[in-house]
């Protein structure tokens, strides 16, 4: 497949969605292997999902740090909207963690701790994003889930798609649907229907290190559960603390994480940036901090076993 779009030549398609279809596609001028997101025909007759791209394209394009993923470009061709995001070489942690528990093997611990840490640094970034006027815009992911970390063959730990994050400043803008983001990595609070500020995607990315230091999803769906069942566990945020889960883990590092996923969030740690530095300075401490080519090694060994599987596995 091959079709001219714009300044892009669409390869092949990648993924399609409930709004929009993502494309590797190559930037005719220059060559370069980008991602094109396109908002899907029966979308783009409605204006409030229209907005909501337009604001996930002008947002991405002010999130410029080496741990977010970046969008390069935006605009319409011919009534069709896109963006166009950085394609990243590597692996979706969602797919690493699979492989995971095919092979049977958990994470390593300093790994784990890297990639958390280097997402925990881009969603701070982006909580912290300012106007050139200096005012806040209270950014907050709403949706960080294993799909939306990206690990670098070079083993930098990317955050992506910014598609249902909400400004402060515009109040109301992603109110078509009664919840966004998955259950299974959401906070009590925004189950709840409360307004939100970066300690929810801290909680969301310490179900993500909980997954991936215990091979336990706390919020996974139950056999048998009804759906208000479990939205009124994740509303409770009760579950069994990583200290208790994990004892041969170094418990200032579980405790750490434990403290992140209380169900009150006044009594978690105030920002991602301050619970990055504290799991950063105990993993240091205790010589349990991965270094980037450990992850990029646990990369390529787990792209290495995907690409073996039988198409459909």
């Amino acid at each position: 497949m091959s079709e001219p779009f714009g300044d892009y030549e669409l390869l092949s398609p990648l993924a399609r969605g409930g709004m929009a279809e993502l494309f590797i596609a190559k930037h005719r001028a220059t060559g370069q292997n980008v991602v094109v997101k396109r908002l899907l025909p029966d979308m783009e007759v409605r204006q409030d999902v229209v907005d909501l791209f337009l604001t996930e394209a002008d947002i991405g394009q002010l999130l410029r740090h080496d741990n977010v993923v970046r969008v390069l470009d935006a605009g319409e061709v011919d009534g069709h909207y896109f963006l166009v995001m950085e394609h990243v070489d590597g692996l979706d942690a969602d797919h690493m963690l699979a492989d995971a528990w095919r092979e049977k093997t958990p994470v390593p611990t300093p790994v784990a701790l890297r990639i958390a840490i280097d997402a925990l640094r881009g969603l701070h970034f982006a909580h912290e994003l300012r106007s050139p006027q200096g005012t806040r815009f209270g950014l907050v992911h709403r949706d960080v889930s294993p799909d939306n970390l990206f690990l670098t063959s070079s083993g930098m730990t990317k955050v992506a798609d910014f598609g249902i994050a909400k400004l402060a400043s515009l109040e109301g803008a992603t109110q078509f649907g009664l919840i966004k983001g998955k259950l299974t990595y959401m906070a009590p609070e925004q189950v709840q229907g409360k307004a939100l500020d970066g300690r929810a995607d801290g909680y969301a990315l310490s179900l993500v290190l909980y997954e991936m230091l215990s091979s336990v999803r706390p919020y996974a769906a139950r056999d048998g559960e009804a759906e208000i069942e479990h939205l009124l566990r994740v509303r409770n945020g009760k579950m069994r603390s990583l200290t208790s889960l994990e004892p041969g883990l170094p418990r200032r590092i579980t405790r750490t994480v434990d403290k992140m996923l209380r169900a009150w969030r006044y009594w978690r740690f105030p920002s991602c940036g301050a619970y990055a530095d504290k799991l950063e300075k105990i993993a240091s401490a205790k010589g349990l901090l991965g270094s980037h080519q450990d992850v990029a090694d646990l990369v390529a060994a787990a792209r290495a076993r995907i690409a073996q599987l039988p198409p459909g596995s």
